[in-house]
């Protein structure tokens, strides 16, 4: 069976260090969820660390040649249409052997309906209206 390629969540970042606990959290439920078959790591575009390029040379340095990029983010906006893909772009010229795949951001994924459905249900429940 070939190898799992790596997987890299982006997510935009924040000024306050803690924000990205919920990103590595995720990454380290992806990590199981694929039984430890490949590598998951996190990188950030702006305001965190790792950044992008630097997540994507830890990767290239470990000997990964495949990965798929998976934006964190619920709206198509700048960073998803514009400053991922240039992101990427520029990864591709500095490792031309790298093979780089884009998914579709997280908000554009129709199971994100099941989790904002099981949200209201949780919170309704909590406040005792669906008596």
């Amino acid at each position: 069976m070939a190898k799992y390629p790596a997987v890299v969540i982006v997510g935009h970042g924040s000024r306050r260090p803690q924000a990205a606990d919920v990103l590595r959290k995720v990454a380290i439920q992806v990590r199981q969820r694929l039984s430890g078959a490949t590598r998951v790591d996190v990188a950030f575009l702006e305001h965190g660390s790792p950044s992008f390029s630097a997540a994507l040379a830890s990767c290239y340095a470990a000997g990964e040649r495949r990965l798929v990029i998976i934006p964190f983010f619920l709206l198509p906006g700048m960073h998803v249409t514009a400053d991922l893909p240039a992101a990427i772009a520029s990864a591709r010229r500095r490792y031309p052997e790298l093979q780089i795949v884009q998914a579709e951001f997280l908000g554009g994924h129709p199971a994100l309906g099941e989790v904002v459905s099981t949200l209201f249900l949780e919170a309704a429940e909590t406040a005792h209206w669906l008596d």
